[in-house]
């Protein structure tokens, strides 16, 4: 009877480890590191169709400056090549993948005269051939961000010239080559987003005029053209970058923690921050394919005497998706 006891005791204990083991989240993500990427670049306008991975654009340290390519990773060789050399010298442009086999690009900081590209740009992902469109972006801005609903493009943020943060929300039709005004975002700033399930999510944000970098978790519903705050950072977040898979929502680097990292759960409402060994980085690239999490380039306090990285870095988020589905 004492041995019964003794393993249904035993039992009981492997069951609610089982139960505490499935209903404790992930809080550490690992990274392992990939090849590098050819050369050092930050602020790099990132847009994966699914297969491949894209870096447009962006500052060159060592290179003298803006980069005019647009770069290719192919997860399965693990190797980067420059898919066109056609783009245009600027950096903090805005990018996104239609999935019409385009990508467009906007605004940014071109390197003839510094001022700030006007114009939408079509970039061909069969052929690498470049196209400036016969429109005028309206939002013309640096550190603008660019996502994808329902065939429509929304444009936002950013800082035009004179150090003028705004809180443009734009949406542009590539079929027509037509902008659309929407309802201005709570705050100006350059921030960072993407839209999950019809709601555009943005994520902290850096207003260059006041010098000030928010906190806030805002969201846009696209059927009311309403904007609400959803959640708060613990911190300040800016310069950092953002990548969803389902209905969560990674949220990668920080200017001031630059080994910031986490996801937003949509549908809780709720930002859990994670543990990991990324290297610290801010004003870097981002995409998920597969439920793996990859992220390149951008700069460090750490690497103030090059000025940038090419480090590439993989982390498989495939525990964190699952669980969440499983709770569903």
């Amino acid at each position: 009877m004492k041995a019964l006891k003794h393993t249904l005791i035993a039992l009981c204990c492997l069951i609610s480890g089982m139960v505490a083991a499935q209903s404790t989240p992930q809080t550490k993500l690992e990274f392992k590191t990939l090849h590098d990427m050819p050369y050092r670049l930050v602020w790099p306008a990132t847009v994966t169709d699914g297969q491949y991975i894209y870096a447009v654009n962006g500052y060159v340290p060592a290179g003298g400056g803006y980069s005019a390519n647009a770069l290719k990773y192919d997860p399965q060789t693990d190797k980067w090549v420059t898919f066109s050399r056609n783009v245009g010298y600027k950096t903090q442009a805005a990018a996104v993948y239609t999935g019409d086999g385009n990508t467009y690009i906007f605004g940014g900081r071109e390197f003839s005269g510094h001022r700030i590209f006007q114009g939408v740009q079509k970039l061909d992902m069969r052929t690498g051939e470049s196209t400036i469109l016969n429109v005028s972006n309206p939002i013309a801005a640096t550190y603008a961000c660019a996502t994808i609903w329902d065939n429509k493009v929304y444009l936002f943020g950013g800082t035009r010239d004179a150090k003028q943060t705004i809180a443009s929300l734009y949406q542009f039709d590539p079929t027509i080559l037509k902008f659309t005004k929407l309802a201005d975002m709570p705050e100006n700033l350059q921030t960072a987003g993407t839209i999950v399930n019809g709601v555009l999510y943005t994520f902290g944000g850096y207003d260059e005029f006041l010098h000030r970098a928010s906190q806030s978790i805002n969201a846009y519903d696209i059927k009311t053209n309403t904007w609400h705050k959803v959640g708060k950072f613990p911190q300040s977040v800016s310069a950092n970058c953002v990548a969803a898979s389902g209905n969560l929502i990674f949220v990668v680097g920080n200017y001031d923690d630059e080994s910031f990292l986490g996801y937003f759960d949509v549908n809780t409402q709720k930002f859990t921050q994670l543990k990991s060994n990324m290297e610290p980085r801010r004003a870097a690239g981002v995409a998920i394919i597969d439920n793996k999490l990859y992220v390149f380039g951008g700069t460090s306090k750490f690497h103030n005497e090059v000025g940038g990285m090419n480090s590439v870095q993989i982390a498989d988020i495939s525990a964190l998706v699952n669980a969440y589905s499983a709770s569903r």
